[in-house]
């Protein structure tokens, strides 16, 4: 009846946003309240690609939703770097301090080089004269960590990493799901978990393809509300160009 089916609604909206609730939200679409054609587990498996899709589309707009922090140590005459976190995901913010053993010496941020063509020069640069008057950079390069000017002293805790992390997979049925706002995207995840398990097997294709761009769109309208997570004045213009304006130091 239409009591009841807005009685299973709010009942759905007001839970935790848990893999259980979300499996069981998934098989409502799948109208199959116990198992028979999907197992848990496999359902399981359909809705943590799906998590993880949406967690990808949230940070993609919404970079600074999580971020995770790091130290690690420079090594004197030593450029590349492998030993970073195993969850980074994406590259946030970078500083180092060439000379941390000094209390006079303070932090720097590191521009990024987003193509290593833009060095002129070579690559394993020491001068720290004119050709690198800014701010020093860094590259990232298919998990290795580069600077430039190459650090020359060994310094503990003298490079400073900002990182949006990997997504942790939900690792039980209480586990809850971390997006923003999850009582307003939740059932995102399990719309695109019905489609693919409707899709195994040719069950109902069209079904699943009507889920699937109700997935789609979800996810660009939940990008557009997510774009501004500070909402306060007008937008304005960052200056990233990076000069050091600090005339004291050479």
């Amino acid at each position: 009846t239409h009591e009841r089916k807005q009685w299973v609604f709010l009942w759905f909206n007001y839970m935790s946003k848990t893999l259980s609730f979300i499996r069981n939200y998934t098989r409502s679409l799948l109208d199959e309240p116990s198992p028979k054609n999907w197992t848990d587990s496999q359902l399981n498996t359909l809705i943590g690609q799906r998590y993880h899709r949406l967690y990808t589309a949230v940070t993609t707009v919404f970079e600074d939703y999580k971020i995770s922090t790091t130290t690690l140590n420079t090594v004197a005459n030593q450029q590349e770097y492998t030993n970073l976190p195993s969850d980074l995901f994406k590259l946030r913010r970078v500083e180092i301090n060439y000379d941390i053993a000094n209390t006079n010496s303070t932090f720097q941020r590191a521009a990024p080089i987003s193509n290593i063509d833009i060095v002129r020069t070579r690559l394993a640069e020491t001068n720290t004269g004119a050709s690198i008057i800014r701010n020093p950079s860094y590259y990232y390069i298919g998990g290795t960590l580069g600077f430039l000017p190459i650090p020359d002293k060994t310094g503990t805790s003298a490079i400073k990493l900002w990182y949006t992390p990997l997504l942790t997979e939900l690792a039980d049925d209480e586990a809850e799901i971390d997006i923003p706002y999850p009582d307003r995207y939740y059932f995102l995840i399990a719309e695109g978990a019905a489609a693919d398990a409707l899709r195994f097997g040719q069950v109902e294709v069209a079904e699943a393809d009507r889920l699937d761009q109700k997935f789609i769109a979800g996810v660009l309208l939940m990008q557009e509300e997510l774009e501004d997570r500070i909402a306060e004045e007008s937008k304005g213009i960052i200056d990233v160009s990076g000069d050091n304006l600090d005339f004291s130091t050479y």
